[in-house]
């Protein structure tokens, strides 16, 4: 530990003092006369002009409110900023507007640029290029964030495909961005080496395409692929294509028309507790593992042609199949109600801690399949621990998948080692259901959380699943307004429930001279 710090400490002394610092650049287009840019009173009137002031290392350039009709380039400036006066203010980033004009892309990254390269705060729109209509990578490590990036086209070329509407090849963090009604539009060439003298091409990506850096909180909506299926290849990834970085905490809706299909596509990294609904297609050919996302109301199958681990997901209401074309591991899945059928063609595999419910057609038609300690309506095949009982959901006509408390699924998984340590919605996984300390079925882990008048007068008992270790934040209100702290450091009976009695000496009054009473609990990091 010693050697590291005195590594970083001589790097850090290599540095001039003050270089991450840089200048300040203002622009505000509705001045009269460009300034130096180096305060609002002389701001100048570009975003060009301010880039060609800014030469230093970490420059930052600050704009005001506006439509800048420009295509903007950040050239050789790895740590440049360029932002609105206030990314984090709605309005703001609405009012200021980068303007493409329909000739470029928008932004256009020279590819060189790192992470404390930031472009935030603003409408990136009207763009129109081969690839990324609005942004134009090439590659960049920048941070792309708080922006809304909107009405861009990617329009193909006989040289180039149509890639990515909204955003292309960009590998640094995406992060707080709306994108949306982006277009990677397809074309058709002549081309006498083609049936009918004509090459069709389809556009790929309508949000983004082959953006490799983690993509999470975005939303990503009304996107489109277009593509030619009456003649050749529809369109491909309507939201995402070819994304290799992690995709987390998205929505990802309303993506696709006839002509392009699959809300992500070829995305083959971890896609993580992302909204994925109301798209045409879903989640097509994508590598990587399919992690407690929620997949639903989506025109098609919910997963198709995905060959790595799909775990702890809720599938339900697409107008396909739940799963189809899986060989790998599908573990700890919801899958309900899907028009098609459940999960077809898994090419051996292993499908475990499931609950195939309510689906139309087969809950399961493939013969190759193997499930294990799954609940499968109607499942009559056989295997270990598998169980063709009624889950008994909260209530799945409004899509709460969570197990009521005399559900079968309860304690009925198999404890395979390297278990994920959380559910769908974040909570602990093998948690004491009133059995034994086994996973439950599905995507939902049920918890014990139970309050009822205690032994004693005045006093109430609040039990609840917990592990061994930990320690919890026990709070209580009475009027639904002010939360009130009761213990910050209580500790866990061990790892089947514990119990803690509100007699009134930690709250003001007993819960019974209370008009009502509300208790949250916390565990503690």
């Amino acid at each position: 530990m010693s050697t590291s710090f005195a590594a970083a400490v001589a790097i850090i002394a290599l540095w001039p003092a003050g270089l991450s610092e840089g200048a300040t650049w203002y622009v505000d287009g509705s001045v009269g006369q460009s300034g130096d840019g180096r305060s609002w009173e002389t701001a100048v009137k570009s975003i060009e002009a301010a880039m060609n002031g800014a030469d230093g290392a970490w420059d930052t350039i600050v704009v005001a409110e506006g439509r800048y009709v420009e295509n903007v380039e950040i050239r050789m400036r790895p740590n440049l900023s360029l932002r609105s006066r206030d990314p984090l203010e709605p309005a703001v980033v609405a009012n200021t507007i980068l303007d493409g004009a329909g000739k470029r892309s928008v932004v256009t990254f020279s590819g060189y640029e790192r992470e404390a390269c930031v472009l935030e705060g603003f409408t990136i729109t009207n763009g129109a290029a081969p690839q990324g209509g609005g942004i134009n990578g090439n590659g960049t490590g920048a941070t792309i964030r708080n922006n809304i990036i909107t009405g861009n086209r990617a329009d193909g070329s006989q040289d180039l495909a149509a890639c990515g509407g909204g955003l292309y090849y960009c590998n640094g963090l995406i992060e707080n961005n709306v994108i949306s009604d982006n277009v990677a539009e397809g074309y058709s060439v002549p081309d006498d080496t083609y049936p009918g003298g004509v090459r069709y091409v389809a556009g790929v990506g309508g949000g983004l395409s082959h953006c490799a850096g983690t993509i999470r909180n975005n939303t990503v909506i009304r996107n489109r692929a277009t593509g030619f299926p009456d003649y050749g290849p529809p369109g491909s990834g309507s939201g995402l294509f070819s994304c290799k970085g992690t995709v987390e905490n998205n929505l990802i809706a309303d993506n696709g028309d006839e002509t392009g299909w699959d809300a992500l596509a070829f995305c083959d990294g971890l896609i993580r507790s992302n909204a994925i609904t109301r798209n045409v297609g879903s989640v097509w050919n994508c590598g990587g593992p399919i992690l407690a996302n929620l997949i639903f109301d989506n025109a098609g199958t919910g997963i198709v042609s995905c060959p790595g681990l799909i775990q702890n997901n809720q599938i339900h209401a697409n107008s396909g199949n739940g799963i189809s074309r899986a060989g790998g591991v599908i573990r700890s899945n919801t899958i309900w109600g899907n028009t098609a059928g459940g999960v077809e063609q898994t090419y051996h595999a292993l499908i475990e801690n499931c609950i195939i419910w309510g689906n139309g057609g087969a809950q399961l038609q493939d013969y190759l399949a193997e499930p294990r300690y799954s609940c499968i309506q109607e499942w009559t095949g056989g295997g270990d621990g598998n169980i063709n009982v009624e889950p008994r959901f909260v209530d799945k006509e409004k899509g709460d998948f969570r197990l009521r408390a005399d559900s079968p699924c309860i304690d009925a998984g198999f404890n395979r080692p390297h278990l994920p340590e959380f559910d769908i919605a974040g909570m602990h996984r093998i948690m004491f259901g009133g059995k034994s300390l086994t996973v439950d079925m599905g995507a939902y882990e049920f918890y014990i959380n139970k309050l009822e008048p205690a032994p004693g007068t005045n006093e109430a008992a609040f039990t609840w699943s917990s592990l061994e270790d930990k320690i919890y934040s026990i709070f209580y209100t009475d009027d639904l307004f002010a939360w009130h702290l009761a213990t910050a450091n209580f500790s866990s009976s061990g790892s089947q429930t514990t119990s803690w009695l509100d007699d009134g000496s930690l709250t003001g009054v007993p819960p019974s001279l209370a008009p009502r009473r509300f208790y949250r609990l916390l565990e503690n990091p």
